[in-house]
C-alpha cells in the first residue's frame, strides 16, 4: 500500500507543468528521432540494436508480418508489469511514455527509407540519428524501457551491477542476429550500437565538458583566491603530506568547464611555475554553479 501511494505520488510529479512543456515534448522529439534511426536504416540492412528494440527487430527479421513497433510494445508489457514497484512513480510514467512514444513513430515511420548503400556509413549515421533520439529521452529522466527497467530489477533482487545486466541484455539481440539473420550484419551492428552509446552520452553531457583539477604547490592560497576572484569558481583543500620529505601541504581541487581550462593553466603557471597539477576527466559535475539535481 505505502509503494502504490508512493508511485502515486511521483506519478503526479510527472504531470506538472515543467513536464508538460519541456520533458514530455524532449521524449516525443526522441522517439521520433529514434525511430528515424530503426525504420529509415536499420530495417533496410537488416542491422540489430540492443536491448528490447534489437529483440524486436530480430523477431520481425524472422517473421515479416510482425510489426516492429508492435512487438517493442508488447514485450515492454511484462517488463513494465513487474518494475513497476522497484522504480519511482516519475522514472515509470517519464518511461511508459518514452516507450508509448517510441513504439508509435515505429509503427508510423514504416514507409521511411533512408537511401544510404554503403553499410558502414549508414551504421554510422544510424548511430548518430539514434544517439540523439535516446538522448532527448534519456537527457529528461526517461526511458525507452526494456533494459533499464530489467537492469534496476536485477540489482534490487540480486545485487547486480546494473552496469553489467545493460551490456548482456544489449548482446543478447546482436548474437541472435549473427546466429538467425546475418553475422555480417550483426557486426556492422556493433559499431552502431557503439557510435549510438556514445552520442547519447554527449546528449546527456550537454557538450558541456568540465574538468576536475588537483593542485599542489606551496601557493596554494594564492591560486585559490585568484580561482575564485578571477575565475568565479569554487575551490577545496585537503590536508596531504609528501610522500619523500613529510612535508605537510594543501592540495587544491577544483572544477572548471573545458574552455575554462586554458585560462586556469595560465592563472597557476604565472602565480607557482613549479605546481604540480593532475586534470581528470568528469562524468557529471552536480552542484552550485554546475547542472542542478534532476528529481525522479
Amino acid at each position: 500500500m505505502k509503494r502504490r501511494l508512493k508511485l502515486m505520488e511521483g506519478a503526479k510529479r510527472a504531470l506538472g507543468k515543467k513536464e508538460l512543456l519541456v520533458i514530455y515534448p524532449s521524449i516525443v522529439a526522441g522517439g521520433f528521432i529514434w525511430s528515424l534511426a530503426i525504420n529509415g536504416i536499420l530495417i533496410h540492412h537488416q542491422f540489430m540494436s540492443g536491448g528490447v528494440s534489437g529483440i524486436a527487430l530480430v523477431i520481425h527479421y524472422l517473421f515479416r508480418f510482425l510489426p516492429v513497433g508492435a512487438m517493442v510494445f508488447l514485450l515492454n508489457i511484462p517488463i513494465f508489469a513487474v518494475g513497476w514497484t522497484l522504480i519511482s512513480g516519475k522514472f515509470f510514467v517519464l518511461s511508459l511514455m518514452g516507450m508509448l512514444s517510441l513504439s508509435f513513430f515505429l509503427t508510423v515511420t514504416t514507409w521511411l527509407h533512408i537511401p544510404i548503400d554503403n553499410p558502414l556509413l549508414a551504421t554510422l549515421f544510424a548511430g548518430v540519428i539514434s544517439g540523439v533520439g535516446s538522448g532527448l529521452v534519456f537527457r529528461v529522466g526517461g526511458s525507452g524501457g526494456g533494459t533499464g527497467i530489467i537492469a534496476m530489477v536485477l540489482n534490487r533482487y540480486f545485487s547486480v551491477r546494473v552496469g553489467m545486466v545493460s551490456y548482456a541484455l544489449n548482446a543478447i539481440p546482436l548474437i541472435l542476429g549473427a546466429l538467425l539473420i546475418n553475422l555480417e550484419a550483426a557486426l556492422y551492428s556493433i559499431i552502431y550500437v557503439y557510435v549510438s552509446g556514445s552520442v547519447t552520452d554527449r546528449i546527456l553531457t550537454g557538450f558541456n565538458e568540465r574538468r576536475g583539477v588537483f593542485i599542489i604547490s606551496e601557493k596554494s592560497s594564492k591560486i585559490a583566491k585568484d580561482v575564485l576572484d578571477k575565475l568565479h569558481r569554487g575551490a577545496t583543500f585537503f590536508k596531504g603530506e609528501g610522500a619523500y620529505t613529510h612535508t605537510p601541504l594543501r592540495v587544491m581541487y577544483c572544477v572548471v568547464p573545458l574552455f575554462e581550462l586554458a585560462r586556469l593553466k595560465d592563472l597557476i603557471s604565472s602565480i607557482d611555475p613549479k605546481a604540480f597539477i593532475v586534470i581528470n576527466e568528469t562524468m557529471e559535475v552536480i552542484g552550485r554553479g554546475f547542472d542542478p539535481i534532476r528529481k525522479l
